[in-house]
Parts: C-alpha cells; structure tokens; sequence
C-alpha cells in the first residue's frame, strides 16, 4: 500500500525555515520522510496490535507491564509507570486488577519507604504473559526481521534506542 503524498505547499510569502517558535520547521523533504515515518509506523503498529490482540486475553498495556515485571525481581509501581510509558494511575488501576487474578504479588519494600508499593510478577502472571511474548516474537520476526536485512534492523533498533534516550534526557 502505498501512501500518498501529504506534504505541504510551501505558504505564500513564508519561508518554511522560518516557522515556529522553537526552530526551523521540515523542509519539504524532511516533511516527504517524516510522513513515510509515520505512515509506516501505524501500519506496522497495527498489524502487530491486531495479530497480538486477537491471540492475547489481556490488552497491550496489560501485557505489557506484566513484561517489564518479568524482566526484574520486583518494582515500584511508580517504575513500571515508567517503564511502560504509561499514566501512574492506570498502572495503579492495572496492578489492582492483577492482585485480583493472582497475576502479581505485593512485595517487601526494598527500601524503607512504606509510600512506595512493590509488585512482583507471579507464576500464575508468567504463564498468562508467555503465550502471549511467542505471539509477539513470532510478529515481530514476520513484520519486521524477515523485512529487513540484519544490519537494517540493528540499526533501526539502534536509532530508536538512541531516540528515546535523547527523549528522556530531554525530558528531565
């Protein structure tokens, strides 16, 4: 499917560069790659959403944070929110509904701030999430390695890495 071009005319009497407060605004071929981007972008993303979801029984977010909770002994729940780059209140809401279901435990607080709520991941949360990492590995490797040469998608992970860093140090 090819996307068709959106770009922008240039504005009478206006120089591009000289939009916008903050700097320049895109040149018409930074414009022409960054629709590429995102089109691109929202096609995978939802065909990899669409694949996951019809074999997952807990949404994106819900799997998720059970993934990052897989990936460390235990967190804050402040950390998860984090990690996952989603609103603190809807981890909080999450982990609520994980306790019910026995997908995660409170753990001990490592430290000795009894403001902070520590989860862990059960065994009961890893074998809901495990099913659905394969799906995900298994879309993964269909929508985007086997697209790719290896060296094309080191460096697409690579640059993506390297923009979220760039993100949060910006950020804070």
């Amino acid at each position: 499917m090819r996307v068709e071009d959106t770009t922008l005319a240039e504005p009478e009497g206006g120089d591009f560069a000289e939009r916008g407060a903050e700097g320049p605004a895109l040149t018409p071929e930074q414009q022409k790659l960054w629709q590429q981007f995102v089109s691109g972008g929202w096609m995978m993303y939802r065909a990899f959403f669409r694949e996951i979801d019809r074999a997952a029984p807990l949404t994106s977010a819900d799997w998720r944070l059970l993934e990052v909770l897989a990936s460390a002994p235990q967190l804050r729940i402040s950390d998860l929110a984090d990690a996952t780059q989603i609103g603190l209140s809807t981890v909080s809401r999450q982990v609520s509904r994980f306790l019910e279901r026995g997908y995660v435990v409170r753990a001990e607080s490592v430290e000795d701030d009894a403001r902070q709520k520590w989860v862990q991941i059960t065994d009961e949360g890893m074998e809901a999430l495990k099913p659905i990492l394969d799906t995900r590995d298994r879309a993964v490797r269909r929508l985007v390695v086997d697209q790719l040469t290896p060296e094309e998608f080191e460096q697409l992970c690579t640059l993506f890495g390297n923009l979220g860093a760039r993100i949060v140090e910006t950020e804070d």
